[in-house]
């Protein structure tokens, strides 16, 4: 069937005015959020740096570095929820309807894969949250002599082996989680090969399948950032309600 050159130009023009405006407002809401997002870091700032009292000049560069890791973290984790949290959260409501449309037993594997990959993340992200307390106070107490003193090596130390103590735990966490995943990905490519070698599906079925499966642990890697981004904000928090600076205010007047 032959189209009129008019049909095909109509068609092209409406396509691009569609993706014009599809630019427009994606941009101009990804600029808007993040100018929210750096006005709550001030308002943050504002906030808790009101009326602040402090003992000694070291004491007050040691909670305003509180209040810097608790403001940093709660801008990290609005950026993470904007992109790629928003995506990831459609994929985690439409992937399992997919699946379980085109493919039960695939679905099956990838809800185990879940599970465990959960699991996984709860634990390490419990372990975490311990390390980055610590973290947290040595920043605060390196900074804070760093501002007063040239004799700060003892902090610097302090902070430079929790700091490797950190990073080590980051290596695990990741290496247990993307080492679930592709376990989970091959068993289910596994799966796939072995019914497409007896007929029951096409290999285009194949490639598409395993495409939403590795939709599947990119909406989970984005889960496992946004979680520690808000493990980071309620190190934090806790921080400032520990803080002899903040006595009037506790836990749960912050959250």
């Amino acid at each position: 069937m032959k189209l009129a050159l008019s049909t095909v130009i109509f068609t092209v023009i409406l396509t691009f005015v569609v993706r014009l405006i599809d630019n427009y407002l994606r941009l101009i809401s990804v600029t808007r959020l993040e100018k929210v997002i750096g006005d709550i870091s001030f308002d943050i700032h504002n906030y808790f740096l009101t009326d602040l009292e402090s003992e000694s000049k070291e004491s007050r560069h040691a909670t305003v570095q509180a209040i810097r890791n608790f403001s940093d973290a709660s801008s990290v984790t609005l950026n993470f929820i904007k992109q790629p949290g928003i995506d990831s959260i459609v994929s985690f409501l439409f992937i399992p309807v997919i699946l379980f449309i085109i493919d039960f037993p695939s679905l099956v594997i990838t809800l185990a894969y879940i599970a465990v990959y959960f699991c996984i993340d709860t634990y390490t992200t419990q372990r975490y949250a311990q390390l980055k307390d610590i973290q947290n106070s040595k920043t605060e107490a390196y900074y804070a002599k760093l501002q007063d003193s040239n004799d700060f090596d003892l902090e610097q130390t302090s902070f430079t082996r929790h700091f490797r103590r950190l990073c080590r735990w980051g290596f695990t966490e990741w290496f247990a989680l993307q080492n679930s995943a592709v376990f989970f990905y091959c068993l289910n490519l596994l799966y796939l090969v072995y019914i497409v070698s007896t007929g029951e599906k096409d290999i285009s079925d194949l490639v598409l399948i395993m495409g939403y499966v590795s939709q599947t642990q990119i909406f989970l890697n984005s889960f496992s950032q946004i979680k520690d981004s808000l493990t980071d904000m309620n190190v934090g928090l806790k921080h400032l309600a520990k803080n002899e600076a903040f006595s009037s205010v506790d836990l749960e007047d912050l959250i």
